[in-house]
Parts: C-alpha cells; sequence; structure tokens
C-alpha cells in the first residue's frame, strides 16, 4: 500500500533553474515552473525485457537493477528525444556464468568483436556479455548496449560518432527512485582540455565526418573519438534544441560521411560553424548533470 501511493504521488516533471539548465524530476520544484510530463513519461513499454543466465543464475537484486535501467534507456529515447523502440519483440539481456562461456559463443555469432566484453546482436534481439564481477560496470556494458539497440532499431545506417556517443552518453545513467541522472564524464573531459579541443578548430569535423574504420583508427591512446563524440552528444542533450537535431540524425538516413556536417549546417542556428564554436565554450567549463 505504501509503495503504490508513493507512486501514485510522483510524477515526471521538467524545468529550467536560474542558470537556464534543463532539469527533470519526480517532484516540481519550489522555486521554478514546471511542466508536468508525467503522462509522456511513463515507462510501460510496449515489449517484455527478459533477463536470463546461461549457467548462471542472476541474482534477484541485480534483475531488478538492469530491468530498471533497461526500461529507463528506452523511456529517456522516447521522451526525451522521440524515438521509438519499433520492435514488439520481447528483448533479452543474457548473461554467460564466465568469460569463457562467453568467448566460445560470441566467437560463433560475433567473430569479429574479439575484445568485446558484451554486445546486441540485431538478428536475436539480444544483448550478451557475461558475468563482471563489478556490477556497475556490468550495468553500465548492458545500458551501453540498450542504446545501440535502440539505434539499431532505425532499420539504416547511423554514423559511428554518433551511435558511439549516445552509448557513452547513457553508460552514465544513475538511477534514483523515479528520476535518473546522467553526469558529466570527467575522464572525458580532461582528455579533450588535455588535448586543446577547446581551443583548436577542425577537431570536431575529424570525428563527426569520417568512416566507421577511420573514427575507430583516430581513438588514440586517450580514446579521443569516442571523448569527442560523448561530449558532443552531452552538449546537444542540454537544450531543447539539440534534442531534436539528435532526433533528426537519427531519423534521416545517411548516404555519405558528410551527413552529418550537412544536418548540422542547415537545422542548427548559425549552422555548423556556430555549434563547433558553442561546443568549445561549453567544453572549456562544462559543468552539472542531466535529470531525467
Amino acid at each position: 500500500m505504501l509503495l503504490t501511493a508513493h507512486s501514485a504521488a510522483s510524477g515526471i516533471y521538467q524545468w529550467r533553474d536560474a542558470s537556464g539548465k534543463l532539469h527533470f524530476g519526480d517532484k516540481p520544484p519550489e522555486q521554478a515552473a514546471a511542466k508536468n510530463l508525467s503522462d509522456r513519461y511513463s515507462e510501460v513499454l510496449p515489449f517484455d525485457i527478459v533477463i536470463a543466465g546461461v549457467n548462471y543464475q542472476v541474482p534477484v537484486p541485480l534483475r531488478d537493477r538492469l530491468s530498471v535501467a533497461a526500461k529507463k534507456i528506452f523511456a529517456i529515447y522516447r521522451q526525451a528525444l522521440n524515438i521509438d523502440y519499433p520492435d514488439g519483440r520481447e528483448f533479452r539481456i543474457t548473461i554467460y556464468g564466465t568469460e569463457k562461456e562467453f568467448r566460445a559463443y560470441q566467437k560463433k555469432v560475433a567473430p569479429v568483436l574479439e575484445n568485446a566484453a558484451g554486445f546486441y546482436s540485431t538478428s536475436s534481439n539480444q544483448i550478451t556479455t557475461w558475468a563482471i564481477p563489478n556490477e556497475r560496470a556490468l550495468i553500465q556494458l548492458i545500458v551501453h548496449e540498450c542504446s545501440h539497440a535502440i539505434s539499431a532499431g532505425n532499420s539504416h545506417y547511423i554514423p559511428t560518432w554518433l551511435n558511439e556517443g549516445l552509448a557513452e552518453y547513457f553508460e552514465q545513467l544513475q538511477i534514483h527512485g523515479l528520476s535518473a541522472d546522467i553526469p558529466l564524464n570527467g575522464h572525458w573531459l580532461d582528455a579533450l582540455r588535455r588535448h586543446r579541443f577547446t581551443e583548436q578548430s577542425g577537431r570536431l569535423a575529424r570525428v563527426i565526418s569520417v568512416p566507421h574504420q577511420q573514427w575507430y583508427a583516430a581513438n588514440g591512446p586517450d580514446n579521443l573519438s569516442y571523448a569527442t563524440s560523448w561530449s558532443l552528444v552531452w552538449y546537444l542533450m542540454d537544450s531543447s534544441e539539440g534534442r531534436k537535431l539528435i532526433n533528426r540524425l537519427l531519423t534521416t538516413e545517411h548516404l555519405h560521411e558528410g551527413t552529418s556536417r550537412e544536418l548540422i549546417e542547415h537545422h542548427w542556428q548559425g549552422g555548423y560553424a556556430a555549434l563547433e564554436s558553442g561546443w568549445q565554450r561549453w567544453l572549456h567549463d562544462a559543468a552539472g548533470k542531466h535529470r531525467y
């Protein structure tokens, strides 16, 4: 009865603080006008999430955390980005008991992913991993792959920077009751600042306008392709205009490697140059977190 009463009294609200930052929470703030998004932000999904173990009994607390995290990532895509998961089939998360068993399965179905700790398969609609001892790392991995699952549902090519940038963004997901936070990734920020991404122009284009293999080749020891892609997604998720641009980037067929830049040029106020300069200013003093 207490749990039911609490759920009924909670909702999902959106507001901006005094500095203009967008927030989402399960209670409206006292000092700011809030928009009630409770109906839109229902986390009832049109498919079942099935969590199964292979020679491994998934502990009930872990099963619950994985279920909540997976539902939240799907819900955020749907409500913040207006991207719905198009498949009504059950969505599966399969965890092998040992890394050896996982590797044997991975070599059969995804041999090119030689060192991956987990992966998503479109054919089986399944995320597969193994029982990594670090529970937080396991949840982060599965949330990361959930993001790839939603991107794959568009049935057309998604540029690598956007696919990996969104997955890195959502990997930081932290659940708090009905709400969730996505904080900044301090490690990625430090790497970008250390390599002077806040000062040098042209660095962004080398990540968003290159082929898949070149994107990975440009990573280097500091994983700068991942860091740059994550940072641009975080910057865009910080505003309604940015989220609309991400929606357009996800739902538009990318006919060539320059499509991302063309879409930014046409749909961002001031074009690509304005986005790059705004992103660099944000990189210089980025702070805060996103709440959903």
